[in-house]
């Protein structure tokens, strides 16, 4: 591997980060603070986000809406248990995934009309439409094209800034993912290394990363209640419209025929043990909306156990 090869890889990393913060901030100013986030490695970031920056943050909990985060797991723990069922069953139950496929659709609408429904406000939702208030801080753009342009405000910036910071962050993303992935391939055959290893190490964290780096942003922000919020529900996002997908339009089969076996279940059940442990701390250690850090690490560290097990699998 040359300097070269390494001062693009580390550039690649650089944008991802770059693209994420960049995006999430405009983002942010579009209204939509959902990213899509892993159950198990971002939850351990945001833990070991929180408790490394616990000085700064003045606190050695994180601040929750427990009543909402054990909703959205709860829904997340049963729609994806029955995603995963639905992709193990046997070849002769096949026939039933033209018909549960269709659960997945109009149960996440049912779950945003439940989100969505006027509530009555509490201490929490007060914290969290405060912290979302915050967020919109100054567009990142707008800072520095200030200096040119003196009618643009940072605090107030037109949408048509909005909306480029957003695209081109996003293509940042996308270019900075997309040579990263391909990159992967390359080394792991000039270098002799197991494809399969780096691919379902490396490459799951360079997609998933800026959606960790956007929670990071929150979490280091003491944006606790939108951090672990977004984290949830995009969990229930992701056992339903791409579940719908997958088991409408795709074989969506994870058992012993199949190419996946056995990661692509042992991904699946890790992510449901994530959630399920973190929904029980959540109802076992939560005191006045506040909850350990190391209840996110000890569900997170599932993620650790995930890669040894990969690790031992591949080379062993």
């Amino acid at each position: 591997m040359s300097a070269l090869d390494v001062a693009l890889i580390v550039g690649a990393f650089a944008l991802i980060l770059a693209g994420a913060e960049v995006f999430t901030n405009g983002v942010e100013w579009l209204g939509v603070n959902a990213p899509f986030m892993l159950g198990t490695l971002v939850m351990l970031l945001i833990g070991l986000t929180a408790y490394l920056l616990r000085a700064r943050r003045k606190r050695t909990t994180l601040h929750v809406d427990a009543a909402h985060a054990k909703r959205d797991l709860s829904f997340f723990l049963v729609m994806y248990t029955l995603a995963l069922l639905l992709a193990i069953a046997p070849r002769e139950l096949h026939f039933l995934k033209s018909y549960l496929g269709w659960i997945f659709l109009p149960a996440y609408f049912v779950y945003l009309f439940v989100v969505l429904r006027t509530p009555a406000r509490g201490p929490e939702d007060i914290e969290e439409a405060k912290e979302e208030a915050e967020a919109f801080d100054e567009l990142t753009f707008a800072t520095y094209l200030r200096r040119a342009v003196a009618s643009i405000r940072p605090k107030a910036p037109p949408l048509w800034l909005v909306l480029a910071q957003t695209l081109i962050a996003f293509a940042a993303i996308f270019v900075g993912a997309r040579f990263f992935a391909d990159f992967v391939g390359d080394v792991s055959h000039a270098l002799g290394f197991n494809p399969l290893l780096l691919s379902l190490i490396l490459a799951p964290l360079a997609t998933e990363l800026p959606e960790a780096a956007n929670s990071l942003i929150w979490t280091r922000d003491n944006k606790d209640v939108i951090a672990l919020g977004n984290v949830a529900g995009a969990m229930v996002f992701q056992s339903t419209i791409p579940v719908t997908v997958g088991v409408l339009l795709t074989p969506w089969d994870l058992g012993p025929s199949s190419a996946s076996w056995p990661f692509g279940v042992m991904t699946a059940v890790f992510a449901l043990l994530s959630g399920l442990v973190i929904y029980i701390q959540l109802r076992v250690r939560t005191r006045e909306n506040s909850l350990p850090l190391s209840s996110l690490m000890l569900g997170g560290s599932l993620y650790v156990v995930f890669i040894a097990y990969v690790l031992w699998s591949v080379l062993g």
